[in-house]
C-alpha cells in the first residue's frame, strides 16, 4: 500500500499557522478462521434422530424450540454409527491440533521435530496480537515482518517451503495458517520458522510474532464404522477464537430387546419366545444385558447368551418398565426405572455390572454357571425353613445399631433440565427421624435423570436400612435349592410364638397330616415344599388334630418329610432375602438372609400408610425366665484319659426365642456363653469345684427377661489349675530371642499359653508379649538389637478360663556372637536387591540394550566419521511405545570412538516402562575403556521399581577392572530400599579391598580409618557403648580419668594392673603378691604359709564362761560350738579362780575340775586350796582345766564344774573358753 503525504499551507485569512493532527490508518486485515470439530459420541449405532434443538455450543442450543436459530453460518453433520455409514465432507483428514502461543523471535527460531511418519501434511498457525508502528509525528501506520517456514527431512538441510512477508496494520489478533505437505521420509521431519525481520526495540512498534497453534494431518475420508459421529464447522469469530464446549442430546445406542417389547409404550405383549430384535431403549435390565453380550465394549468375548438368566432378567425389566406415580400430580405415571447413563471411560467388568444392578435396587452374581440379575422386588417365596429342617433347631438372629438406621437420604441425580449437572435430593421419613434422630446416607443415582426416581431410590434406602434384621442358620442339602435374591420363609416357634412349622407326616389328596398339631384354622394358608424345590401355598379348609384339609390339591402332591408352615391373617411367617449360601463342605449349607418386608414396595412407590405385618403374638413388655436350672456332670474316656463334662439345661420359658446364659466355678468370675436358641450348653474337660449357673430369657422383639440362678452344684473333674509350661527356656538368635517350653500330660484341653516379659524380673512394668494358641510350643520376639535382655515368664489357659501358676522368670538375651551376627547380616545384604546388584559383574558393552518390543515412534541422531577402521561416532536415539495394557519410553546416548582393538565408550541409557501391573523407571551411565584384552568400567546406575508384591529403590557405583587373564576385579557402592509383602529394609553397602576415611588437614591428607583385607583399622575412636567379643590391646588400655597412684584404672600388654577400687565376687589365684590395706572376705583358704602382725578370727576362738554358783558344785562353762571344722581343735579352759572363806585361821582345802562333751566325762584334775591374802580365814586357787580334742566336722556341747570339798562357802570367779588349731610348728625333744 502506498500511502501519500498531502504537505501545504492552511488557507483563510487572518494568518497564523497550524499544527499537525496524528493520523491513525485503519485496520485494513481481518482473519478469518474456521473451527472443525468431530466428536465420537460413542460406541455401536445411535437413534438416528437428532436434530439442531439437540446440539448445544457453551450451553445453547443451535436452535430454539420456535425454530429461531442461535448461531449463524454453523453447519453440522450426525452419523449414527453404522457399519456402511458415509464420511463426512468437512473432514477430509484427521487432524490433531497442539496449541502452543510461543513467540518467535529473530534470533531464536522455532522447529519442531516430527517422528511420526504417518502424517500427510502438517499445520502451522501463525499469529500477530497487533501490527502497527506509530511514527514521529505521532501517525500510525502498518508495519511489514519479513518470515519463512522451511523443512528438513531425515536430519538434512533446510529447504524453504514458504518464503513471505505481512505488511499490513491490525489492531486485534491476526492468524494466518500454512500447512506444509511432507515428503517421504525414513526417520521424520523438522519444522522450522524463522523470522527475518530484527526484533523491535522500539516502544512504537508493535510487531510480535507467535507460533499459535501446530497441526498434524493424515489424509484420508475416514467412515469411522460403528461409532456414533457428531461434526460441527463455525466461524471462530463467533467465539472470539475460542473453542466452545460442544454437548448433545442423542437418544443413545441402539440395543437388543425382547422380540415382544414395545420399548416406546413399555408394554410386552404375549409369551415371549426368547427371541430379540434391535430397538432404543433406557430399561436398566436391557441396557445390563447388552454389557453381557457387547463384544466391542462389555463381555461379549468371553460369555454367550446361554451364560444369562434370561428369564430372570425378563422379570426385573418388566418391574423397570411397570408404572408408577410422577410425583408432580393430576394422575401422571412414568416408569420405575430408567438407565440414562453415559459411559465414558474404562472401568472393572464389576464395578460397571454392579452400578447398572444397583439402578433397579439389584445385583449381579455369578451362579449355576450363568450371571443372574436379582432385583429386591416382590416376589413370592421360593422355599420355606423351619426348626425342623434346620440343623439343631438352631436360628441366629442379628442386626445392626441404631447409628445404621438411615433416616435421612441425600440423592444425587443429573438434571436433564439443567445440562445434566448434578443436583441433590433431600429425602427423609419423619418417624425414623423422631425414633433415631438424623442419621445421613449419601447415594449416588447412577443413570438417574429424574427427581421423582431419586425420591423413589431415597425412600427405598430408609425403609430397608430401618429393617435391616439379618438371619443366619445352618441346613443340609436343601441349601442348594434357593438362590441369593431368593426370598425364603421362616417358621420359627420361639419367635412366633406358636407352632407354625414342621414336616409333612403324609399326605392323602387335599389331607395333608402333620408331624405335629399346629396353631392354625380355616382361612389360614398352608405352605408346603414341594418335590420340585418351590414353596406353594393353599387355604385351609378344616382342621382335625394334625390332620389339615386345604380347599385346592397342590400343583404336584407333596412328599413325606417335606417342610411346612402357616401363614395367618394375625400371625404371619417370617420373610428373608438369601444374601449368602456358604457350602461347608461336609454336607451342610450355611444361608445368610436379610429382613424382608413386602409391603415397603408400596410405600415407596405410592406413599401408602400400611400396617407391620406380625410376625410374633409374644407380648413385647414382659419375658418370663426358664423355670429352673439343671447342672449335672457325666465323664468319657478319650485316649486314656477320663474327662469331665458339665451339663448345664433348663426349661423353656413361654415366649423366648432365645437364651443368655453364664457360668462360673467357686465363686468366681462368671463366663458368658454365645446367645443360643437351645436349652442347655455344656462345659468340657471340666475341673473340679462347685460350679453354678445363671440364665435368661430373650423373646421375638429382644426383650430380656430376670436372670435365674441355680444352686451351686459340685462336680468332681479334674482336680486343681493347669500344671505351668515345662521347660520354659530362652535360646539367643539373631536380633531375636527364641522361647521354647512344653506341656504336662493331661493338658489336652490348653486353649493358649501366656507370655509375659519385662526388663526386670522383680514383677515390675511387664508386658504381654503374645497369646500362643495350643499345641504351639515355640516363640520367637525379633526385631532386637544385639545383646538386648528381657525376662519372661508364662502360664497355660486351658478353654475353661482356667489358668496354670507362672513359671520363675527366665532371662533372655538376643545374640551378640559377632562372627554370626556378620554373616547372618552379609547374607541377608546379598540376597537384597541392593546386594544382588553390587555384586553384578560387569563386561564392555559395545551397544545400549534397547527394550525389547517394536517402537510406535522414534527419532535417532548420528554423528559419524571413519579413517578406514578407526572410527569416531556420537548416537541418539529416543523412543516411545504405548496400547492398551503397556507404555514406554527409552532415551539414548551414546559417544564412542575405537582404533584397532582398543576402543572406549559413554554410554547413557533412560527408560521408564509401565503396564498394568507394575512401573519401572531406570537411568544408567556407564564409562568404559578397553586396551587389547584389558577393560576398565565404571557404571552408575539408579533403578526404581514397583508391582503388586512389593517394590525397590537402587543406586549403584561400580568400578570394575578385568586383567589379561579374564579375571575380574571390583569396588563399588550401593543405596538401597525395598519392600517386599510389606516389610521394608534399606541397606548402604561397600565393596573393596582397600576403604579409606581421610582428613584433609594440614594441607594433607591424614588417614583415620583404613578397612584393609577384612580389618578395621581406626586411629582415634570414641564408642559410647559398645560390646568386644575379643580384643587385643596393643599397648596398654586405661580409664579416661586415670592418675598413676591416685584414680581411674590401667591395664598394660605386660599384664600390668593398677585399679583404685576392686569388688572380687569370683576366685582369686595369685602366685605372690602384697596387700596394703585392708581386706574384708566372706571366708578364705591358704595352702602355704600366712605372715601377720596380727589375726583376728577363728583360728583362735574365745569366749566368756557361763558360772552357775552353787554350794558345793559350780559350772564355769557350758556352751555349744556352732560351727564345724574341717581339722581338730584344741580346747582349754581357765583360768579357774575360787575363794573359799573356812571361817578360821589358815588352812586348806581340795577342789577338782571335770569337763564333759556332750555331756560325758572326758578330763578331770584335782587341787589343793591354800590360805590367800584376803584374810586369815580365805583360802584361794587357781587352775586351768585340762584340754581336750574337738574332733573335726563337729560342734559338741562343752561343759566345765568346779567341785570343792569341806566347809565354808565359795565364790567363785569366771574363766575363758579357748579353741586352738594344733600346729605343726613344734617338735617334741
Amino acid at each position: 500500500m502506498t500511502l501519500h503525504i498531502i504537505e501545504g499551507a492552511k488557507g483563510g485569512g487572518g494568518g497564523g499557522g497550524g499544527g499537525h493532527t496524528p493520523y491513525e490508518m485503519p485496520d485494513n486485515i481481518q482473519s478469518t478462521a474456521t473451527a472443525k470439530i468431530l466428536v465420537a459420541l460413542g460406541e455401536g449405532e445411535f437413534v438416528n434422530d437428532l436434530t439442531a434443538k439437540d446440539i448445544y455450543l457453551d450451553g445453547t442450543p443451535l436452535q430454539n424450540d420456535n425454530g429461531t436459530i442461535n448461531f449463524a453460518g454453523v453447519k453440522w453433520e450426525f452419523r449414527p454409527g453404522t457399519q456402511h455409514q458415509n464420511y463426512i465432507k468437512g473432514m477430509s483428514a484427521a487432524e490433531n491440533e497442539i496449541r502452543l502461543g510461543t513467540e518467535i523471535k529473530t534470533a531464536v527460531p522455532w522447529t519442531k521435530y516430527i517422528s511420526n511418519t504417518k502424517l500427510s501434511a502438517v499445520r502451522v498457525r501463525l499469529g500477530w496480537p497487533a501490527l502497527r508502528m506509530q511514527k514521529e509525528n505521532g501517525d500510525t501506520v502498518g508495519f511489514r515482518v519479513d518470515y519463512a517456514i522451511e523443512l528438513s527431512t531425515d536430519g538434512g538441510s533446510y529447504q524453504a517451503v514458504f518464503d513471505t512477508h505481512i505488511d499490513a496494520k491490525t489492531t486485534t489478533l491476526y492468524e494466518r495458517s500454512y500447512r506444509i505437505n511432507l515428503p517421504d521420509a525414513k526417520t521424520g521431519w523438522t519444522v522450522r520458522v524463522v523470522r527475518k525481520t530484527p526484533d523491535s526495540t522500539s516502544e512504537r512498534i508493535n510487531d510480535k510474532m507467535n507460533i499459535m497453534a501446530f497441526t498434524e494431518i493424515v489424509d484420508a475420508k475416514l467412515r469411522y464404522p460403528n461409532t456414533a459421529l457428531l461434526y460441527v464447522e463455525f466461524d471462530a469469530r463467533l467465539f472470539n477464537g475460542n473453542t466452545p464446549l460442544i454437548s448433545c442430546k442423542p437418544k443413545g445406542r441402539i440395543i437388543r430387546v425382547p422380540a415382544n417389547y414395545d420399548p416406546v409404550n413399555r408394554t410386552y405383549s404375549g409369551i415371549w419366545n426368547l427371541t430379540f430384535k434391535w430397538a432404543h431403549s433406557n430399561n436398566p435390565a436391557w441396557v445390563l444385558y447388552d454389557i453381557l453380550l457387547n463384544d466391542l465394549c462389555g463381555l461379549g468375548d468371553k460369555i454367550d447368551r446361554t451364560q444369562i438368566d434370561e428369564i430372570e432378567l425378563y422379570r426385573v425389566a418388566q418391574y423397570c418398565d411397570q408404572l408408577v406415580p410422577d410425583g408432580k400430580g393430576g394422575g401422571g405415571m412414568e416408569p420405575r426405572f430408567t438407565c440414562d447413563v453415559y459411559i465414558q471411560s474404562r472401568e472393572e467388568a464389576h464395578k460397571v455390572l454392579t452400578d447398572i444392578g444397583a439402578i433397579f435396587r439389584g445385583s449381579v452374581h455369578w451362579g449355576a454357571n450363568q450371571f443372574v440379575a436379582a432385583a429386591d422386588m416382590p416376589d413370592d417365596i421360593k422355599y420355606i425353613f423351619t426348626q425342623a429342617s434346620v440343623i439343631n433347631g438352631d436360628f441366629v438372629y442379628s442386626g445392626g445399631g441404631e447409628r445404621n438406621r438411615s433416616t435421612v437420604a441425600m440423592v444425587s441425580w443429573s438434571n436433564p433440565n439443567n445440562h445434566y449437572n448434578d443436583e441433590v435430593e433431600v429425602v427423609s421419613d419423619d418417624n425414623l427421624i423422631r425414633r433415631y434422630g438424623i442419621n445421613q446416607i449419601d447415594i449416588s443415582a447412577i443413570g438417574c435423570t429424574r427427581q421423582s426416581e431419586a425420591q423413589r431410590r431415597g425412600k427405598w434406602a430408609i425403609l430397608t436400612n430401618s429393617r435391616d434384621g439379618m438371619i443366619s442358620f445352618r441346613v443340609g442339602l436343601d441349601g442348594q435349592i434357593p438362590m441369593p435374591g431368593h426370598i425364603i420363609g421362616v417358621a420359627h416357634k420361639n419367635r412366633a410364638g406358636r407352632t407354625i412349622g414342621g414336616r409333612i407326616q403324609s399326605v392323602n389328596d387335599r389331607n395333608i397330616t402333620l408331624d405335629r398339631k399346629p396353631d392354625v384354622k380355616a382361612g389360614d394358608r398352608l405352605l408346603v415344599n414341594l418335590p420340585t424345590g418351590k414353596s406353594e401355598g393353599r387355604t385351609v379348609q378344616a382342621v382335625n388334630g394334625n390332620i389339615v384339609t386345604v380347599t385346592t390339591t397342590y400343583s404336584e402332591s407333596p412328599v413325606s418329610g417335606a417342610g411346612w408352615a402357616v401363614d395367618a391373617h394375625d400371625l404371619f411367617i417370617q420373610q428373608y432375602r438369601v444374601v449368602g449360601i456358604k457350602d461347608n463342605n461336609d454336607g451342610t449349607f450355611e444361608i445368610n438372609g436379610l429382613y424382608h418386608d413386602p409391603d415397603k414396595y408400596d410405600r415407596i412407590d405410592t406413599g401408602a400408610r400400611i400396617d407391620e405385618r406380625p410376625i410374633s403374638i409374644i407380648p413385647a413388655s414382659v419375658q418370663q425366665p426358664p423355670n429352673s436350672i439343671r447342672i449335672e456332670s457325666f465323664s468319657f474316656v478319650q485316649q486314656g484319659i477320663s474327662t469331665t463334662t458339665v451339663r448345664i439345661a433348663w426349661e423353656k420359658a413361654e415366649g423366648a426365642a432365645a437364651y443368655v446364659g453364664e457360668w462360673r466355678r467357686d465363686s468366681g468370675n462368671w463366663i458368658s456363653i454365645p446367645r443360643t436358641a437351645s436349652l442347655g450348653f455344656e462345659i468340657p474337660n471340666a475341673y473340679s469345684g462347685r460350679y453354678q449357673a445363671r440364665i435368661k430369657a430373650i423373646n421375638s422383639f429382644d426383650i430380656p427377661s430376670l436372670f435365674i440362678s441355680s444352686e451351686e452344684v459340685n462336680i468332681v473333674g479334674k482336680q486343681g489349675n493347669p500344671p505351668a509350661p515345662l521347660g520354659f527356656r530362652t535360646t539367643p538368635i539373631i536380633f531375636g530371642i527364641q522361647i521354647d517350653w512344653g506341656f504336662a500330660p493331661q493338658t489336652d484341653d490348653t486353649l493358649k499359653t501366656e507370655i509375659q516379659y519385662s526388663r526386670t524380673n522383680d514383677g515390675e512394668g511387664l508386658l504381654l508379649l503374645a497369646d500362643i494358641p495350643y499345641p504351639q510350643r515355640m516363640h520367637t520376639m525379633q526385631g532386637l538389637a544385639a545383646g538386648v535382655a528381657f525376662y519372661f515368664r508364662a502360664r497355660l489357659v486351658d478353654k475353661s478360663g482356667n489358668q496354670s501358676p507362672w513359671t520363675a522368670f527366665v532371662r533372655g538375651e538376643s545374640s551378640s556372637d559377632t562372627n554370626w551376627i556378620i554373616d547372618a547380616a552379609g547374607n541377608q545384604f546379598l540376597t537384597a536387591e541392593a546386594g544382588k546388584r553390587l555384586q553384578e559383574q560387569m563386561d564392555y558393552q559395545s551397544e545400549s540394550i534397547l527394550i525389547n518390543g517394536t517402537a510406535i515412534q522414534q527419532n535417532s541422531r548420528e554423528l559419524l566419521t571413519r579413517d578406514g577402521e578407526n572410527k569416531a561416532e556420537i548416537k541418539r536415539l529416543d523412543r516411545v511405545f504405548a496400547d492398551e495394557k503397556t507404555a514406554w519410553a527409552q532415551s539414548i546416548k551414546e559417544v564412542k570412538s575405537s582404533v584397532g582393538e582398543n576402543r572406549s565408550a559413554v554410554q547413557e541409557n533412560q527408560k521408564s516402562i509401565n503396564k498394568l501391573d507394575s512401573s519401572l523407571a531406570e537411568s544408567e551411565q556407564r564409562v568404559q575403556a578397553q586396551f587389547k584384552h584389558q577393560s576398565a568400567l565404571i557404571d552408575t546406575k539408579a533403578t526404581t521399581v514397583f508391582d503388586h508384591i512389593g517394590g525397590s529403590a537402587t543406586y549403584t557405583v561400580r568400578a570394575g577392572i578385568k586383567d589379561a587373564n579374564g579375571n575380574y576385579h571390583s569396588a563399588g557402592m550401593v543405596i538401597g530400599a525395598q519392600m517386599v509383602n510389606g516389610q521394608v529394609r534399606t541397606d548402604i553397602g561397600f565393596n573393596a579391598n582397600n576403604f579409606t576415611f581421610v582428613n584433609p588437614a594440614n594441607d594433607k591428607f591424614e588417614p583415620f580409618v583404613a578397612a584393609k583385607n577384612g580389618q578395621l583399622f581406626i586411629r582415634d575412636g570414641f564408642i559410647e557403648d559398645g560390646s568386644i567379643t575379643n580384643a587385643k590391646i596393643g599397648n596398654y588400655i586405661q580409664s579416661g580419668n586415670y592418675i598413676a597412684g591416685r584414680a581411674g584404672w590401667k591395664i598394660d600388654k605386660g599384664g600390668g594392673a593398677e585399679f583404685n577400687h576392686v569388688t572380687v565376687r569370683g576366685e582369686i589365684h595369685a602366685t605372690s603378691g602384697t596387700f596394703t590395706g585392708t581386706i574384708n572376705g566372706a571366708d578364705g583358704r591358704f595352702s602355704g604359709a600366712v605372715y601377720a602382725t596380727k589375726i583376728v578370727g577363728d583360728v583362735v576362738s574365745v569366749t566368756l564362761g557361763n558360772v552357775s554358783l552353787g554350794n558345793r558344785d559350780s559350772i564355769f562353762f557350758h556352751k555349744r560350738l556352732t560351727e564345724a571344722m574341717p581339722f581338730d581343735r584344741v580346747f582349754i579352759y581357765g583360768p579357774i579362780m575360787t575363794q573359799r572363806y573356812v571361817g578360821s585361821l589358815g588352812g586348806s582345802g581340795e577342789a577338782s575340775v571335770s569337763v564333759y562333751v556332750n555331756n560325758v566325762h572326758v578330763a578331770g584334775q584335782n587341787f589343793f586350796m591354800e590360805s590367800s591374802d584376803r584374810g586369815p580365814q580365805c583360802i584361794s586357787g587357781t587352775l586351768f582345766s585340762p584340754p581336750i580334742t574337738i574332733p573335726a566336722n563337729t560342734t559338741p556341747t562343752i561343759k566345765v564344774v568346779l567341785v570343792t570339798h569341806g566347809a565354808g562357802i565359795t565364790y567363785p570367779t569366771p574363766g575363758i573358753g579357748m579353741l586352738f588349731k594344733a600346729s605343726s610348728q613344734w617338735s617334741n625333744m
